[in-house]
């Protein structure tokens, strides 16, 4: 796993972009589909299948990601605002991890 300093505060925006690098390693271009899923209190993102019943959002110009209202909703619930984000290359993925406050 790649570690990056970004951080991003879900409650503050409800979107970021996704540095060129970071999709270019993750294969990730501007008008796809990502699919959002939440494991033990990551947010995983990663490209969406053709066909899937999970959360999904579409990238935007110059890889703005916007997190869903259902993530947000579920993690401030939690009292978790604040993510750092890393790159999974193996996995194709980018993983948000609560920060400690």
């Amino acid at each position: 796993m790649k570690q990056t300093q970004k951080t991003i505060d879900i409650t503050r925006k409800s979107d970021f972009n996704m540095p060129v690098k970071w999709r270019r390693k993750l294969q990730i271009e501007d008008g796809m589909r990502v699919v959002f899923k939440v494991e033990n209190n990551d947010i995983v993102i990663k490209p969406a299948s053709n066909k899937t019943l999970d959360v999904m959002s579409t990238v935007g110009r110059k890889g703005l990601i916007y997190l869903p209202k259902e993530i947000r909703t579920y993690f401030e619930q939690k009292g978790l605002k604040s993510f750092h984000i890393d790159i999974e290359e193996v996995e194709k993925a980018m993983i948000l991890t609560p920060l400690k406050e």
